[in-house]
C-alpha cells in the first residue's frame, strides 16, 4: 500500500511541537481525509504484523508472540483514540462521519486477528513456559482471554456470524451516541416573556440570554436541553408548568420520531449482543459481560443493587413525604412529580440546613476548582502541572499541562471543559496515549472533557457543587492514567475490570469535601473570602441529605433496568422501553422518581464498555468507601502520606497488572461490602 510521507509519519513518534522533549498529537494535521488514510495504513500494517506473528515457524516465546502482538497494536490504537476523541468533541461533521465509517472496519480487523493462524495455541505454548515474569504471564493471560472473547476458539461457520455481528454492533454503538449529540444541538426550550424567568438567578438568566443571542433571537431566553443548563432551571424555576415541559423534553431525548430516534437502534443492539453471547456459550449478554468483572455473575451485581435499594428506598420515601408536605403547604395540588423534586428539595435544604445552592456558586469558580485539583494532586502524589502555551490543541478553548512527579515527566493533560456545538454531552476522561515503558517509552496523553456553559465575555465560570464534583471525579481517572506504571498498554488503567475502573474517580471526589481544601481554594470570586464555617457546615449537611448518586433510587433503578435488559439479551427481540417500565413497576418507584438515564438516552447501557455494567458505579463506590476508611483511620486522615503512598503503589500505579480483587485486598484486607458506604450516609 503506497502512502505519502506525511500519512506514514502519523503512525510513528509524534513531533515535539511544544519544545518539551516529547512528541504530542499533531492536531493541526488531523483533517478527516488525512486521518482516514493514516488509519487505513495502520490497519494494513497491523494485519500484516499479526499474520507474520501467527505464521512464525520459530518456537513461540514471550518476545516473538505476546510482546510482538502488543507492539503491533500501538500505532493503530493511538490513531483510533484520536478519531474517537475528535469525533466526540467538535462540530466537524466529516470527522463524525469518519468515526461511523471506520467503526465496522476496526471491528473487522479484530475479528481477522482472532482468526489468524493459531494465535491462541502460540500464547498457550508461551504460558506453559516457566521462565515468564509475573508481568509477562499476566500480559499473556490477558491477551489469551481477549482472543477467546473475540471468538478465536469458534469454528469457521460460527466465526462468519461473529464477524457480521461485530461489524454491525460497531456501527450501531456509534449511531446511538451520534443521534443524541445531533439531537442535543436541536433541542432548546425557548422563553419569550421575562415573567417566565421567575425564580432564576441573574447568572442563569444571563447564560440563557447569551445562548439566545448566539442562536439569533436576542430578545428571548434559550434553555438548551443539556444537564448543566436543565438542572439549575428545574431547581430554581417557580413556574411548575415550565418545569414540567422542560423535564419532559429532557426525558424524551432519543425517543422522538425522526432521524435521531434510538428506539430501533436499541432493539438491534440488544438482539445482536444476545446472539454474540450465545455464540460464545453464554446464556445471555449479562453472563458474558460479567465473566471478566469483579462481580463475576449477574446475580452478584443484582444482589448488591437489591440490598442497597431496600435501605435507600426507605430513606427516600421519608424524604419525599417531607417534600410533599412542603409542596402542599406551598399550594401544590396532587402528588409530587419528578419535575417538582429538585425545586422542593432545594427549598427543603434552605429551610432545614440553611443551604442555598446559589450561595456556594461564587466560591466555586472554574479557576478555583482547577487550582484545587492541581493542589490536591501535588499534596497527595507529588504532581506538578505546568501550563503549555505552545502545545497543540484541537480547539481554542482547550488548555494543555505538562505533568511532572519529582524530576520525571509523566504526561500531558488537556482540559476541554466548555460546551460547544457538535460536542457530545456530559463529562468524561479520554486517554490518547498510555504509559508504555517496556515497548517504546512515551508519556501519557490524557484529556478531561466536560460540557460547562460558557459565561458572558469577561465573566468567570461559576459552578454548582455537582459540576465541581464531576471535575474531581474525572480528574481521578486522569490520575489513574498518569500514575499507572504498568509496562504494557494491555495492563494499563483502562484494562482494569470495568466495575473496578471507576474506583479512583469516585474516591477522588472525597477530597473536594475536605475542609482544608475548601478553605484554601473555595474563595469568593469577588471578595476572595473563604466559605464561612456556617456555609461549609450547611453544605456538609445538604450533601449527606442528598447522598452520592449511587445511593439514589434514580441511579439504582437505571442500573437494574440495564441489568435486566442484558439478562434478557439472548438473541430475542427486546422492547427496551417496555422492559424499563416493567422493572420500574416491579420496584414500585415513586412518581417523583425517574431513572437517572431513561434507556433511549442511556449512553452507558448502549455503549460497549458499560453494557450490563451500570451497576459498576455502586460496586466501585463500595470499594471507594472502604479505601476512604483506610485514609480516615490513618493519623493524617485524607492527607496521610503513608496511606497515599500505599494507595498510589497498590492501585494507581498497578493499573491492571494483577486482578482487581487482589489489588483491593492488598490495600484494604477486606472483601467488598456495602457497610462502610451505607454507614457514611446513615443508611443500613
Amino acid at each position: 500500500m503506497a502512502a505519502s510521507t506525511e500519512i506514514a509519519s502519523l503512525l510513528g513518534p509524534w513531533p515535539d511541537s511544544a519544545g518539551i522533549g516529547v512528541g504530542l498529537p499533531p492536531f493541526a494535521r488531523l483533517e478527516p481525509c488525512t486521518l482516514e488514510q493514516a488509519l487505513e495504513l495502520a490497519i494494513h500494517k497491523r494485519r500484516e504484523a499479526v499474520a507474520t506473528i501467527a505464521s512464525d515457524p520459530r518456537t513461540p516465546t514471550f518476545e516473538n508472540t505476546v510482546e510482538a502482538l502488543e507492539v503491533s497494536a500501538l500505532p493503530l490504537a493511538r490513531l483510533e483514540n484520536l478519531l474517537r476523541h475528535l469525533a466526540s468533541t467538535g462540530p466537524n461533521e466529516d470527522m463524525r462521519a469518519l468515526h461511523q465509517r471506520m467503526a465496522p472496519q476496526l471491528a473487522a480487523l479484530e475479528d481477522d486477528i482472532a482468526g489468524q493462524g493459531d494465535l491462541p495455541g502460540r500464547i498457550d505454548a508461551v504460558l506453559d513456559q516457566d521462565v515468564l515474569t509475573s508481568e509477562q504471564r499476566r500480559l499473556a493471560e490477558v491477551l489469551r482471554q481477549r482472543l477467546r472473547r473475540a471468538g478465536a476458539d469458534l469454528g469457521q461457520e460460527a466465526r462468519a456470524g461473529w464477524t457480521r455481528i461485530n461489524a454491525r454492533l460497531a456501527e450501531l454503538h456509534v449511531r446511538f451516541g451520534r443521534n443524541l449529540t445531533d439531537e442535543q444541538d436541536a433541542l432548546v426550550f425557548w422563553l419569550a416573556d421575562e415573567n417566565e424567568l421567575d425564580g432564576l438567578p441573574d447568572e442563569q438568566r444571563a447564560a440563557m440570554a447569551t445562548v439566545a443571542e448566539q442562536r439569533g433571537r436576542p430578545d428571548e431566553w434559550a434553555l438548551p436541553i443539556q444537564r448543566p443548563m436543565v438542572w439549575p432551571f428545574l431547581t430554581r424555576s417557580r413556574r411548575r408548568d415550565l418545569r414540567e415541559s422542560v423535564w419532559k423534553l429532557w426525558m424524551s431525548r432519543g425517543a422522538n420520531d425522526g432521524e435521531h430516534d434510538n428506539r430501533p437502534v436499541m432493539a438491534e443492539i440488544l438482539r445482536l449482543r444476545g446472539e454474540k453471547a450465545r455464540l460464545l456459550g453464554y446464556s445471555s449478554y449479562a453472563d458474558l459481560a460479567m465473566a471478566t468483572r469483579m462481580a463475576g455473575t449477574p446475580q452478584a451485581a443484582l444482589d448488591l443493587l437489591t440490598e442497597v435499594w431496600r435501605d435507600v428506598e426507605t430513606t427516600t420515601r421519608q424524604q419525599l413525604a417531607d417534600l410533599q408536605r412542603l409542596a402542599s403547604a406551598d399550594g401544590l395540588e396532587g402528588e409530587l412529580q419528578a419535575w417538582d423534586r429538585l425545586y422542593y428539595a432545594d427549598r427543603y435544604r434552605q429551610s432545614h440546613f440553611g443551604f442555598d445552592v446559589d450561595a456556594v456558586r461564587p466560591y466555586l469558580s472554574l479557576d478555583a476548582i482547577k487550582s484545587a485539583l492541581f493542589w490536591s494532586a501535588e499534596r497527595m502524589h507529588g504532581l506538578r502541572f505546568h501550563h503549555l502555551d505552545e502545545a497543540p490543541v484541537y480547539h481554542p478553548d482547550v488548555e494543555a499541562f505538562l505533568v511532572h512527579r519529582g524530576d520525571d515527566p509523566l504526561g500531558v493533560l488537556w482540559l476541554d471543559l466548555n460546551q460547544r456545538e457538535g460536542k457530545s454531552p456530559g463529562s468524561w476522561q479520554t486517554q490518547l496515549q498510555p504509559h508504555c515503558s517496556h515497548l517504546e517509552p512515551s508519556l501519557v496523553h490524557t484529556v478531561v472533557v466536560s460540557s460547562l456553559p460558557k459565561p458572558r465575555d469577561g465573566e468567570p465560570t461559576l459552578l454548582v457543587w455537582e459540576l465541581a464534583n464531576v471535575l474531581f471525579h474525572e480528574f481521578g481517572h486522569a490520575l489513574h492514567m498518569l500514575l499507572c506504571r504498568a509496562g504494557y498498554p494491555s495492563l494499563g488503567s483502562l484494562a482494569a475490570e470495568w466495575d473496578f475502573i471507576e474506583l479512583p474517580a469516585l474516591l477522588n471526589e472525597r477530597w473536594l469535601r475536605d475542609r482544608e481544601l475548601l478553605s484554601l481554594h473555595a474563595r469568593h470570586v469577588k471578595t476572595g473570602e473563604p466559605m464561612s464555617e456556617e456555609l461549609v457546615t450547611s453544605l456538609d449537611e445538604a450533601l449527606r441529605y442528598d447522598r452520592i448518586f449511587s445511593l439514589t433510587l434514580e441511579y439504582l433503578a437505571a442500573a437494574m433496568v440495564d441489568l435486566r435488559l442484558h439478562q434478557l439479551a439472548d438473541g430475542r427481540t427486546i422492547d427496551a422501553m417496555a422492559v424499563e417500565e416493567e422493572v420500574l413497576s416491579e420496584l414500585g418507584v415513586p412518581a417523583a422518581v425517574e431513572p437517572l438515564l431513561r434507556v433511549p438516552h442511556a449512553l452507558h447501557t448502549f455503549s460497549e464498555a458499560y453494557a450490563a455494567g451500570v451497576y459498576s458505579y455502586l460496586w466501585a463506590d463500595v470499594l471507594a468507601a472502604q479505601i476512604a476508611g483506610v485514609f480516615e483511620r490513618a493519623p493524617g486522615g485524607l492527607w496521610d502520606t503513608h496511606t497515599a503512598d500505599r494507595y498510589r503503589g497498590t492501585i494507581l500505579e498497578a493499573g491492571s497488572s494483577a486482578p482487581a480483587a487482589k489489588l483491593f485486598r492488598a490495600l484494604v484486607d477486606q472483601e467488598p461490602s456495602p457497610g462502610a458506604l451505607l454507614d457514611t450516609f446513615g443508611l443500613g
